[in-house]
């Protein structure tokens, strides 16, 4: 008891109520500083820890949790020091200090839990508190559906719909030789990977994608090949993935799928992929490595697409670190930067590429995003329904680029939930 007592002298009373006062100083200081540097976009941290982008959307419930309980015990410390004037008033400050960080924290977590359940996505606080991951369910099938121009194979990531088994093995192969057809066709989701077009994977999204698949979609994860400096692959990344949705088309009735019920999806840099094959699809311009036709998507779905890469190269992030750096992603890319390929970004501008018959579009942004700056997807949505297209932009607040790389957290379930629920009511699915 910090009231003090029976066997207590006044100095270990003092000390005791002056530590308790100290360490819960610490504790409301750090989350304000926490949430002050959620609260302002661009700032350098202080702290550095954790890292901001992951502020909000996956510490955040947690931090709310630590603030609240300071507070109880905040308040609990001043109702024992009622009847000491000075100690009192400090109580008293340190109640409004811990009041102060609370706010400055859950505020930030409970406007996107609003945002997400306003755009038919759903939390699961306990999920969302406790980051409760688990291993990802490997994919059924992993073929080779072509070679980059590099020569390396390139991979599908198959996840059968249905719940699957956890112990189940990739098998290598042609696409579709694989699985017997199923009665009921599902809807497919053919996932574009992130990367920043220099990294990343067809599996690196596995927790995610394994979950539309256990609630029913066949879903495929196209890989295609990587860039590096003086290898740029703007013209040959887009043909790449165009083929893998060109196979997965073909082959989707023998693994359960319906080839007239594809969305195509994608995070950042496969975001952009995603957009560009779907639009030039619709118009008929999009090549094919492999030479097969190139269907049209049912609908697009994609997180943070760097679909302005002109306004990523001005206003993005810069970094000592080359992945981090919005010009070097898109120098290395393109082989320069605007000035110098000016109609090589236009050709994978996403504004560029819109036609009225493009498919419904749903763009997930961050609000602080700082490699893929807001604005250029504004204004890429705003074009694109001025164009006639169906275009929804749902802005996550307080989050940065790849606010949902952590399972089972806060961000990632707002991203999941969202893009799986636009998805189902656009192909129809459950």
């Amino acid at each position: 008891m910090l009231r003090g007592g029976k066997g207590r002298t006044p100095t270990a009373d003092h000390l005791g109520n002056g530590l308790a006062l100290v360490v819960l100083t610490g504790v409301g200081g750090l989350v304000l500083l926490l949430g002050d540097d959620a609260w302002r976009p661009g700032r350098t941290p202080v702290h550095r820890l954790p890292p901001v982008p992951l502020l909000v959307p996956v510490w955040g419930p947690v931090i709310s949790i630590v603030a609240l309980a300071a507070v109880v015990l905040a308040v609990w410390l001043l109702a024992g020091l009622r009847d000491r004037r000075g100690w009192a008033f400090v109580g008293g400050a340190v109640v409004l200090l811990q009041v102060a960080a609370l706010v400055a924290i859950a505020v930030p977590v409970g406007e996107v839990v609003t945002t997400t359940v306003r755009a038919g996505g759903a939390i699961d606080p306990l999920h969302a508190i406790g980051l409760r991951h688990r291993d990802p369910r490997p994919p059924d099938l992993r073929p080779v559906f072509t070679t980059s121009a590099a020569g390396v194979p390139l991979h599908l990531s198959i996840w059968r719909p249905g719940a699957g088994s956890k112990s189940s093995t990739p098998t290598p192969g042609p696409v579709a030789d694989t699985a017997a057809v199923r009665p009921a066709a599902a809807p497919v989701l053919v996932w574009v990977h992130g990367g920043g077009w220099v990294g990343g994977s067809d599996l690196g999204q596995a927790a995610a994608l394994s979950r539309w698949a256990e609630r029913g979609w066949l879903v495929v994860s196209v890989e295609y090949g990587l860039d590096a400096p003086g290898r740029p692959t703007w013209d040959r990344a887009g043909p790449e993935v165009a083929c893998g949705v060109g196979r997965v088309a073909a082959a989707a009735p023998s693994l359960g799928g319906d080839p007239a019920r594809i969305v195509l999806g994608g995070d950042s840099a496969g975001g952009q992929l995603a957009v560009s094959v779907a639009d030039h699809a619709v118009s008929g311009t999009q090549a094919s490595s492999c030479g097969t036709p190139v269907p049209v998507p049912r609908a697009v779905a994609v997180e943070y697409p760097a679909v302005d890469l002109v306004d990523g190269f001005t206003h993005g992030a810069r970094s000592p670190v080359p992945q981090f750096d919005a010009q070097w992603l898109a120098t290395t890319y393109t082989g320069g930067s605007p000035a110098q390929v000016p109609e090589r970004y236009r050709a994978i501008s996403g504004t560029a590429a819109l036609t009225p018959q493009a498919p419904p579009t749903l763009v997930l942004g961050a609000g602080r995003d700082s490699l893929v700056p807001l604005p250029g997807l504004q204004r890429f949505v705003a074009a694109a329904r001025a164009t006639g297209v169906d275009a929804t932009l749902v802005t996550i607040p307080f989050a940065d680029h790849a606010f949902d790389v952590v399972d089972g957290s806060l961000g990632a379930q707002a991203a999941s939930s969202i893009l799986q629920h636009w998805a189902a009511t656009r192909v129809g699915a459950p």
